[in-house]
């Protein structure tokens, strides 16, 4: 029941803001941008190309499958997320509501995750948005809004658990995340550095004596800036290096909750960008690939800088 109040609220807001783009529409005049967009690696490679208004959509419908099948998933997704959530976290957690000053927690992998988080629910939903008619600026504005509710009401949830906590910098970067992509789309080179996640499961997940989510496993995660060197590269040197070949820069920690032993690792290794892989210039198609290059999901080896010294590993 909580995630469908979470729904609907979520609902009125959008709808608040598919209000306010009507009267505008009707009442303003068509607001010039001053930065082209055009990138064909994003679904909103074009989304500033012309002067436009913020119309909610571009044909005057919205396809009706498309969005229910977006409703419906997101309707699932959150009561599936809160129960999940809820035995993992709250479980027995409930008290008063508190702020918590965490900044340090997790030697700073917990707030890497949140900047994660927010950029990934707003590609997962801007994407959708425009896949099911949307057009582009509201698809990107409601992606943007969608991400910071959602955080914002995990985070509330915290507030209330008594080993947790609000977190003031968990929100701060939960909203930074949330809005990277809009700047990524504002500022072309941007869309060439991207944060990617990788995960494997902890001794401790593994051996069953970590209990709970494994979203906070941060033993087991990595969290990657994969940069496009391609595109920064002299036009006569493009040609000796692969586009779809990205250099990649990783952080990691290690026993985060014992501190007489935590430690972090630094990596440096290669990357893949499957926006420039994987064939199909569809809405849906760069939405998936989109998707899947917040990923690092192949073993590749990267040279790893640790406390241990610098070695060549292969990490996921």
């Amino acid at each position: 029941m909580h995630s469908l109040i979470k729904y609907l609220i979520l609902s009125i807001l959008f709808c608040t803001l598919y209000a306010y783009t009507q009267i505008r529409d009707s009442n303003t005049e068509p607001l010039a941008l001053k930065r082209d967009v055009i990138l064909n690696l994003s679904p909103f490679s074009a989304v500033y190309k012309e002067r436009t208004t913020f119309r909610i959509n571009e044909n005057g419908k919205i396809n009706p499958l498309k969005i229910g099948l977006v409703s419906g998933f997101t309707v699932g997704a959150s009561i599936w997320l809160h129960n999940f959530q809820r035995n993992a976290w709250w479980s027995g957690q409930r008290g008063l509501f508190h702020i918590q000053n965490d900044w340090e927690y997790a030697m700073y992998a917990d707030k890497t995750g949140h900047f994660f988080d927010g950029a990934f629910i707003h590609k997962l939903y801007s994407g959708a948005f425009l896949w099911a008619g949307l057009s582009p600026k509201a698809s990107m504005w409601g992606g943007t809004l969608f991400s910071i509710a959602y955080m914002t009401d995990v985070e509330i949830e915290d507030g209330y658990a008594r080993d947790w906590g609000f977190s003031l910098g968990d929100e701060l970067f939960n909203v930074m995340g949330a809005f990277y992509p809009v700047v990524q789309n504002v500022y072309p080179p941007l869309q060439e550095f991207n944060f990617k996640w990788s995960y494997f499961p902890s001794e401790d997940m593994r051996s069953g004596k970590k209990q709970g989510a494994f979203l906070d496993d941060y033993d087991g995660q990595t969290m990657w800036l994969s940069i496009g060197i391609h595109y920064f590269l002299p036009e006569k040197a493009k040609k000796y290096w692969p586009d779809f070949l990205n250099l990649s820069l990783g952080y990691g920690v290690k026993e985060h909750t014992d501190y007489s032993k935590r430690y972090q690792d630094f990596y440096i290794g290669f990357d893949f960008d499957w926006r420039k892989i994987i064939p199909g210039d569809s809405k849906f198609m760069l939405w998936m690939k989109d998707i899947l290059n917040h990923f690092r999901f192949l073993p590749a080896p990267v040279l790893r800088i640790g406390n241990s010294g610098t070695r060549l590993v292969v990490n996921y």
